[in-house]
C-alpha cells in the first residue's frame, strides 16, 4: 500500500492524472502450475538448485480428502495450486505472477509505457498516468485488453 500511495503522490506531484485498478484473482492460489512455477523459479530466478529441490517437495505429492461429520471423502491428489495459509504461499505466488506485465510490454505502444504494477499475493493493483484523463483512462484499458486471459 506504501508503493501505491508513494506512486500516486509521484504523479499527482508531476501535474499528471492516473488511473488505476485493483484485481483480486479469483481462487488464485489453486490456480498455481506447478511444473510452470518451478520453471519460473529455475530459469527467472538466482534460486539455489537445493532451495529449488524444497520447492519441488513442498509442491509434489500433497492430498486431500473432505470430512463431514462421520462421513469421508476418497484421498485425491492436488494437481494445481499452493496452500492457502502457508507463509510460502504468497512468495510462490508472487513469482509464478512476476512477469504479468512483462507478458505484455512486448505489445503496448510507445505511449502507453509508463505501466506501473503493485501486487501484494493474490491482489494487483494496476496504474497509469498521463496529463489528461481520458489518455491516462485509454491507456488502462489497452492494459486490461492485453492482460493474460488466466488472471481472470
Amino acid at each position: 500500500m506504501t508503493r501505491v500511495l508513494h506512486l500516486l503522490a509521484a504523479e499527482y506531484n508531476r501535474g499528471r492524472i492516473s488511473s488505476g485498478v485493483f484485481l483480486d484473482i479469483e481462487k488464485a492460489f489453486d490456480r498455481v502450475w506447478h511444473i510452470g512455477l518451478l520453471y519460473r523459479l529455475e530459469e527467472q530466478t538466482s534460486v539455489p538448485p537445493a532451495i529449488l529441490r524444497l520447492m519441488a517437495s513442498f509442491l509434489e505429492d500433497r492430498k486431500f480428502y473432505v470430512s463431514v461429520e462421520d462421513a469421508e471423502s476418497a484421498t485425491r491428489t492436488i494437481k494445481a495450486g499452493v496452500s492457502q495459509g502457508s507463509c510460502l504461499s504468497p512468495v510462490l505466488y508472487a513469482a509464478y505472477t512476476n512477469d504479468i506485465l512483462h507478458s505484455v510490454a512486448g505489445r503496448l505502444q510507445e505511449w502507453e509505457d509508463d505501466v506501473e504494477l503493485a501486487l501484494y499475493a493474490d491482489d494487483s493493483a494496476y496504474f497509469t498516468s498521463s496529463r489528461r484523463a481520458h489518455i491516462a483512462t485509454a491507456k488502462m484499458q489497452r492494459l486490461l485488453d492485453l492482460l493474460p486471459p488466466w488472471l481472470g
